[in-house]
């Protein structure tokens, strides 16, 4: 009997372990140029606002592409598209290392986005289907641990490959890991399962009607402000630290590590708590509560260096405390046979935020206004929760 539960909780194990670190793969290719902007930047000869614009096409393309890549996995299979995607997205930014100007690398990073709109409807789906439900925080904590790893690990990898060889270099080594995995995957059917008896029959609610409510779209909403927060606070630190705290490029990398990897710790913790509260609602408004107020104390820059990587060190590990139970919200209004989909548009707006809010912080940084790109992403995490507030009337 003893055999009989470990085979399949290893099979579980298994697919927790490859789609974290898909995903673990999916942020850190999104965050893979942010350590090298100084060289990208001073090559290419390019300015702030170029430079947002490469972060906005890649996640622009993730977002055009996301929901209808939703709605593939819902219709297709979630493995094939997730095979895909990843060969695409760790090819285009494998090539981001051999590009020779401005425009090869916009165009590059762009396809890069494009395949990356795969991750999320593909792994959560095939997520809820390989493992049991009463594990779904634990196995969400997990997704969402991987893709903190993977925006705290360019600042120390690429920090260090940068440092060894150069920029060039160190995208091409880390792009050619993502085409490898690919090809894991494709002899990974056994392991990552998909539930076909969960797909909508012609006489039950279409995917695209599954995002036609209330409760979703103001989860949509959500994730706009939320990552509208987090790409001030990475893509822009090596700006904004330096000019605050007197820092130097590298140790701002450094500093801004602590903020991503407690970020991930706290995820890991966010897991254990999803699967044992009713009112993830509440976890979220507690935790953005007193991040928001974090972020406008780092802002003013009167508080001493120790002090910033505690503030960095709590807000970070509340920003990852509340990825299960988000999680959870959106698995729980999401319609059977649209899972896929739903988690693809609320997923949007992440890619939205992280598409659009660039502009404003490049704005910022070029007008010589560092305290106020703090100041934004507080903002942006005071809104979500108002969106919070407004969303706890769920569909189960």
């Amino acid at each position: 009997m003893g055999v009989a539960r470990t085979a399949p909780f290893g099979r579980e194990i298994r697919a927790i372990s490859m789609i974290g670190f898909g995903h673990f793969l999916s942020h850190f290719y999104m965050f893979g140029l942010v350590p090298l902007t100084v060289p990208i930047v001073t090559e290419l000869q390019i300015s702030a606002v170029e430079l947002a614009l490469i972060y906005g096409a890649f996640n622009v393309a993730t977002a055009l592409l996301q929901t209808p890549m939703g709605i593939l996995v819902d219709r297709w299979g979630a493995r094939k598209v997730l095979i895909g995607g990843l060969f695409v997205t760790s090819t285009a930014f494998t090539l981001c290392g051999l590009s020779s100007s401005y425009w090869e690398l916009l165009v590059l990073y762009t396809i890069a986005g494009a395949g990356n709109s795969v991750f999320h409807p593909a792994d959560f789906v095939i997520l809820t289907s390989s493992v049991d439900e009463s594990r779904h925080g634990k196995a969400y904590s997990v997704h969402s641990f991987g893709g903190a790893l993977g925006l705290g690990a360019p600042l120390i990898i690429m920090t260090v490959l940068w440092g060894l060889a150069d920029w060039r270099i160190a995208i091409i080594v880390t792009g050619a890991v993502g085409i490898f995995l690919s090809v894991i995957f494709v002899f990974s059917g056994e392991t990552l399962r998909e539930d076909r008896r969960k797909k909508p029959k012609d006489n039950e609610i279409t995917p695209i009607r599954g995002i036609l409510n209330r409760g979703v779209v103001l989860l949509f909403l959500f994730y706009v402000f939320t990552s509208s927060t987090n790409v001030g606070l990475t893509v822009f630190a090596p700006f904004y630290l330096p000019a605050l705290y007197d820092l130097s490029v590298e140790r701002a990398n450094y500093i801004l590590s602590f903020l991503v990897f407690s970020n991930a710790i706290g995820t890991l913790c966010g897991g254990w708590l999803a699967d044992r509260t009713k009112r993830h609602d509440l976890v979220l408004v507690i935790s953005f509560s007193i991040y928001a107020a974090l972020l406008l104390i780092i802002g003013t820059a009167w508080i001493p260096v120790f002090i910033l990587i505690s503030a960095f060190i709590l807000g970070g590990f509340l920003r990852g405390l509340v990825n299960p139970s988000r999680d959870i919200m959106v698995r729980e209004i999401a319609p059977a046979g649209a899972l896929g989909t739903v988690f693809a548009f609320v997923s949007t707006g992440f890619n939205i935020g992280q598409g659009a809010a660039p502009i404003a912080y490049g704005a910022l940084v070029d007008a010589g206004l560092p305290n106020e790109v703090v100041y934004l992403s507080s903002a942006f995490m005071a809104l979500s929760i108002v969106l919070l507030l407004f969303s706890r009337e769920r569909r189960h």
